[in-house]
């Protein structure tokens, strides 16, 4: 008797568990498909100089350099959320401004786009997955200019870009970063 009543416990305890699990895979899939509780920024990029210590990559650069910014998500829920990275060509759009006329992308990114937006359900080939804490700054990606752009010529820069956290969600705005590529000396 008391082992039957301990199992049906056991079975009542995991259906409930599991309905609250699949209401918070709902909430978050909500969540993210209109992500107004996440925040995003361009940062610098660090790099190791030696133990412990790091720089931060903030230029001038010049039209040689590997330009590469973090993007940054801020959770400002009191929940923590999983975020998905699948593929940086379908989740992120940069913009890029120099000296205030927009830079074209890359020869046939452009088309390479449009395709795969114009596909409802696209190849995912990998996929990682960072969980945002509340009120917690964490770096998403890093978006490497080069993947997106011709080699850049002189002049002020000014970069932000749209995120979105699930196929077909919202785009989210970043926050921009401004710098200068010089001429190489």
């Amino acid at each position: 008797m008391k082992i039957g009543f301990i199992i049906i416990t056991i079975l009542i305890s995991a259906a409930v568990v599991g309905s609250q699990e699949n209401q918070t895979s709902q909430a978050q899939r909500v969540v993210l498909d209109t992500p107004e509780v996440i925040s995003l920024k361009l940062a610098p990029v660090t790099r190791r100089v030696s133990a412990g210590v790091y720089q931060q990559l903030i230029g001038p650069f010049n039209s040689e350099s590997k330009i590469r910014f973090s993007l940054v998500a801020t959770n400002t829920s009191l929940l923590p959320l999983v975020v998905r990275k699948w593929d940086h060509y379908s989740q992120n759009r940069p913009r890029l401004l120099r000296d205030n006329q927009e830079v074209a992308y890359r020869e046939g990114l452009s088309e390479i786009l449009k395709n795969k937006e114009e596909r409802e359900i696209e190849d995912i080939i990998s996929i990682s997955v960072v969980t945002l804490e509340p009120n917690n700054e964490k770096t998403l990606e890093n978006l490497d200019l080069s993947d997106w752009y011709e080699p850049l010529r002189p002049g002020h820069y000014h970069l932000s870009t749209q995120h979105r956290f699930i196929q077909g969600g919202k785009w989210v705005d970043s926050a921009s970063v401004t710098f200068e590529v010089k001429t190489k000396e």
